[in-house]
């Protein structure tokens, strides 16, 4: 049950994160982004960035969910890393978003 409440955790923060980097991108341009591949999604069409930020959760959670069917501990651990790592990146994003505004 914890494994569902820490995707929903990742899933806000992911999509936190992509708010972050569009509001920025809108002031700044897609040069804002330091992920080379989003960059060139943010250059064509930021709905192709918001596509990919869909499915990149979509696929993480899925391999998250069947890792969690298999070993429980490592899951856990593996959703861990991932939150500090999203956690990291939002508070970065909005570090640079409040530099902005």
């Amino acid at each position: 049950m914890y494994i569902f409440i820490l995707l929903g955790i990742l899933i806000v923060l992911n999509f936190i994160d992509a708010y972050l980097t569009l509001r920025t991108f809108s002031k700044k341009g897609y040069k804002i982004e330091e992920n080379p591949i989003l960059r060139v999604l943010l250059r064509d069409d930021f709905r192709k960035f918001l596509l990919f930020k869909i499915f990149d959760i979509f696929a993480l959670s899925l391999i998250i969910y069947w890792i969690n069917i298999r070993n429980d501990d490592f899951a856990l651990y593996l959703i861990t890393a991932c939150i500090l790592l999203y956690s990291y990146i939002d508070y970065k994003n909005y570090k640079e978003f409040n530099r902005l505004f």
